[in-house]
């Protein structure tokens, strides 16, 4: 299926790509990522399209940056493995930026990896339970492995990320996220274990004993490479940088390079707290904050394909800023996606809101007011 069918999303993956470029928008149904999205409260089609793109264009931005400062960017990179790709949410950003035929992606199901092959020209491999029966040929400068490790218990976790690492180049890296025991409520995280493992996830697919949910500790990943690598200094670590959720780390290959200073910036954190609709008029509110070094995000408001307003990001660095916008419920029509979208002072867009207002206007009444509905869309951003 192709949803930029819509105008809406057309109109908004346009924004995304560079002038001249071209994006394969094409999803298969089994898409469990645009599965997730569209499993929100409220969430049309559209707006589902919207946020799995938006993710997917996120992840790629920070890839990018990561690839230019070990490589000098793509055209340094000879091979890119992408690890439990799924059905491509990131890898059809990736073609963009690097010949199909120096692309290898990796998944357990068969459709996603010939649903990759097909549409997007990349070659793929049908991953395995065990590492140690998993089969790929070759050796890569970048093997990159987004929120794979979040899913796995202790012992897989270290199995895995000892097999990804002998597909290293030299010189070469690998690029995994994790779920930060932060991401807890108060009083559940273990981190003296440095690992809590549930048998929960967004798939039914696997066994919930093999690929759950995992929150860990950066001392707990650090003392796990150190005993794959065998050295203690060649793992980065980025708290929240995997959109602002996930933690990212970067595993080095040797020979290492001179230079370890990598920058790698978070989007904004925020989201929608407050909103109604009274006598007519859409009124929302909320808060945000950009990075402590750096000014409050703007956020913009804009409705369909149109910008209609922008809050300037105005305060010391690292405040918490307010924002709020107001428009009448005429001038939008009702199956139009309202996106509110926070843009950090590195240039960074995070959506905090992308709805219409169809779900909240019932037949022929207005002024209703709805409670709670910020609460639920602050969620959404989440990857």
């Amino acid at each position: 299926m192709d949803p930029t069918t819509e105008a809406s999303v057309a109109d908004y993956v346009r924004s995304l790509v560079r002038t001249g470029a071209a994006l394969d928008t094409r999803i298969h149904p089994g898409d469990e990522m645009y599965g997730y999205e569209l499993g929100q409260p409220r969430r049309s089609p559209a707006t589902a399209a919207v946020f799995y793109f938006h993710t997917g264009h996120t992840i790629s931005q920070m890839v990018e940056r990561i690839v230019r400062w070990r490589f000098g960017g793509f055209e340094g990179v000879g091979r890119f493995f992408d690890f439990a790709s799924g059905f491509g949410r990131f890898s059809r950003f990736l073609v963009g930026q690097l010949p199909p035929d120096r692309i290898s992606v990796a998944e357990i199901e068969p459709a996603a990896v010939r649903f990759q092959e097909a549409v997007f020209g990349v070659s793929g491999t049908i991953s395995t339970r065990e590492p140690e029966s998993f089969r790929q040929e070759g050796t890569f400068d970048v093997v990159f492995a987004c929120s794979f490790f979040s899913h796995l218990p202790s012992g897989r976790f270290e199995s895995w990320l000892a097999r990804l690492r002998r597909l290293l180049a030299p010189g070469g890296i690998l690029i995994f996220s994790t779920h930060g025991m932060d991401l807890l409520p108060p009083g559940e995280a273990d981190r003296a274990a440095g690992i809590l493992f549930r048998t929960t996830s967004e798939t039914e697919r696997l066994d919930g004993t093999e690929y759950g949910t995992s929150y860990v500790t950066p001392e707990y990943v650090r003392s796990v490479a150190s005993r794959v690598t065998g050295r203690n200094d060649d793992l980065l670590a980025f708290p929240f940088g995997l959109c602002g959720f996930q933690d990212v780390y970067v595993l080095l290959n040797p020979p290492l390079p001179a230079d370890r200073d990598l920058r790698l910036p978070r989007v904004a954190w925020g989201g929608m707290d407050e909103s109604a609709i009274e006598d007519g008029a859409v009124s929302v509110g909320g808060w945000a904050t950009g990075e402590g070094d750096e000014r409050p995000p703007d956020i913009s408001l804009h409705l369909g394909d149109r910008l209609a307003e922008v809050s300037p990001g105005d305060g010391p660095p690292g405040a918490r800023r307010r924002w709020a916008f107001s428009f009448p419920v005429s001038s939008v029509d009702p199956d139009d996606i309202v996106r509110i979208e926070a843009t950090s002072a590195r240039g960074l867009s995070r959506i905090f809101v992308a709805e219409t207002t169809r779900p909240y206007l019932p037949a022929g009444r207005l002024g209703r007011v709805y409670a709670g509905i910020g609460r639920r869309l602050r969620l959404f951003s989440r990857p």
